[in-house]
C-alpha cells in the first residue's frame, strides 16, 4: 500500500487507474471470486493538480476475499502473469501480495476473509479519512483499526512494570460504529467516493471532534507534507476553526455520548467509570470489566517480587552494603540477564540455581568495592 513496495515505479493518472482497475476487475471476475477496489477521494486528481502532481495514484490496491493460501497463489499468478512486468518479482507482506505492471505500476493485492471484506473496504476507502477519525479517537482511549472500533485498557504507572494495556474490540459492524460516533452511512460503506470538503465536513460534525485533537504537536500535521488529503482538511481547519466548535455544540447539544467523552477528556469522569459507560453502548460491560481485572492480576503478580532473588533478599547478602549501592548491584545484573523479552530476568532467576546468582552478585559486588 502507498507505491513504495519496489524501488522504481510509475505514478499513474485518473485514467491509467481506471484502465489498470478494469483489467484486474475482469480477471478477478474469471476466478469466481468477491473483491472490490476502496473508494478513492472524488477529487483527488484535482487537489494532486494543485500541488504539481499531474499522477495522483501510487498504486492501485485491491481487498480480495480469499483465505485459503493455495488458492491465493493462483490468483497471484494469474493477474501477475495476465498484467504484471515479465521476469518481475512478487513481494509479499503478511496477506499482500505486490508486483509490477508491464508500465510499471505497483499492484498491491491484500487478501482476507468473505466475512471482513466489507469491513476492510470501508476501513480504507477515502485515502487519509480513517487516519483523520483515529486521531480523534486516540485521547478518549478508542482505536479505530482492521479489527474495528476498539477500547483500549490500561493499568497505568505500575512500579517495576509500567503500563500495562490490552484492547477489546467492540464491534465491526458499520451500521452500529457510524450511530455511535455520529458519521454518516456512506462515509464507512466503502463504496461512496467523498470530496475533501465532505471529509472535512464529516469528520467536524462527530461526536469525537474536538479541535484542539489536531493541535500542532501532533504527528498526523506531517502528514500534510505528503499527503493531498490531509493537506486540504488542515487548510480547511485553519480557515474555519473559530466556528468548528459551536457549530458541533449547537448540532450535538444535550448529546449523551458527546458529553461522556467531552467530561472525559475534562477529568470530570474517572477512566474505569468511562470505559464502563462507553462499554454499555456495544453490551460489552461484563467483558470489559473482565478484561480490566484480568489486567489488573496480572500487573499485580509481575509486580510481586521474585521470591527466590529481590532486592530485599539481596540487601540480606550485602549487609555492609548501602542500599543504593545494592541498588545498582541488581540493575547491573538484571541488565546482564536482561536478553530478549521484558520476561528474560525473571525466567533467568527461575532456572538459575541459588548458588550460581550468589556467585554472580559476588562478581558484581567487586565493581563497588
Amino acid at each position: 500500500m502507498g507505491g513504495d513496495a519496489f524501488q522504481s515505479t510509475e505514478r499513474l493518472s485518473e485514467e491509467d487507474y481506471v484502465r489498470k482497475c478494469e483489467e484486474i476487475k475482469l480477471l478477478l471476475g474469471t476466478a469466481g471470486v468477491n473483491f472490490g477496489f476502496p473508494a478513492e477521494v472524488s477529487d483527488k486528481q484535482a487537489i494532486c493538480k494543485e500541488r504539481g502532481k499531474d499522477k495522483p495514484y501510487g498504486d492501485v490496491d485491491v481487498i480480495i476475499a480469499v483465505e485459503d493460501h493455495r488458492r491465493r497463489t493462483e490468483i497471484v499468478k494469474l493477474l501477475k502473469t495476465s498484467v504484471g512486468l515479465e521476469g518481475g518479482d512478487v513481494l509479499r507482506n503478511d496477506t499482500t501480495y505486490s508486483f509490477l505492471s508491464k508500465e510499471r505500476f505497483q499492484i498491491d493485492l491484500q487478501f482476507c476473509k468473505q466475512e471482513n471484506l466489507a469491513f476492510i473496504l470501508a476501513y480504507q476507502s477515502n485515502n487519509d479519512f480513517g487516519a483523520l477519525l483515529g486521531h480523534l479517537l486516540t485521547p478518549l482511549r478508542l482505536k479505530w483499526s482492521k479489527l474495528g472500533l476498539a477500547l483500549k485498557l490500561k493499568i497505568p504507572n505500575v512500579s517495576g512494570v509500567g503500563t500495562c494495556k490490552a484492547e477489546l474490540v467492540l464491534t465491526k459492524d458499520l451500521s452500529v460504529v457510524c450511530s455511535f460516533l455520529a458519521l454518516p452511512g456512506h462515509s464507512l460503506d466503502g463504496k461512496t467516493r467523498m470530496s475533501t470538503t465532505e471529509i472535512f465536513e464529516v469528520l467536524t460534525r462527530t461526536r469525537v471532534f474536538f479541535l484542539t485533537d489536531y493541535d500542532v504537536k501532533y504527528k498526523i500535521r506531517e502528514r500534510r507534507k505528503r499527503r493531498p488529503v490531509s493537506d486540504c482538511f488542515f487548510n480547511l481547519l485553519e480557515s474555519n476553526q473559530n466556528d468548528l466548535e459551536e457549530q458541533k455544540r449547537n448540532l450535538l447539544k444535550n448529546d449523551e455520548v458527546e458529553m461522556l467523552f467531552r467530561n472525559f477528556r475534562n477529568k470530570m469522569i474517572q477512566y474505569e467509570e468511562y470505559i464502563s459507560l462507553i462499554s454499555e453502548h456495544f453490551n460489552k460491560k461484563d467483558e470489559v470489566l473482565e478484561r480490566l481485572a484480568s489486567l489488573k492480576e496480572c500487573a499485580n503478580s509481575k509486580h510481586a517480587p521474585n521470591p527466590k532473588f529481590n532486592f530485599q533478599i539481596l540487601c540480606s547478602w550485602c549487609p555492609d552494603m548501602e542500599q543504593n549501592i545494592v541498588g545498582r548491584i541488581l540493575a547491573k545484573i538484571k541488565s546482564k540477564h536482561s536478553g530478549i523479552g521484558k520476561d528474560a530476568f525473571e525466567e533467568w532467576i527461575n532456572v538459575t540455581e541459588i548458588e550460581d546468582i550468589k556467585s554472580e552478585v559476588d562478581i558484581i559486588k567487586c565493581i563497588f568495592q
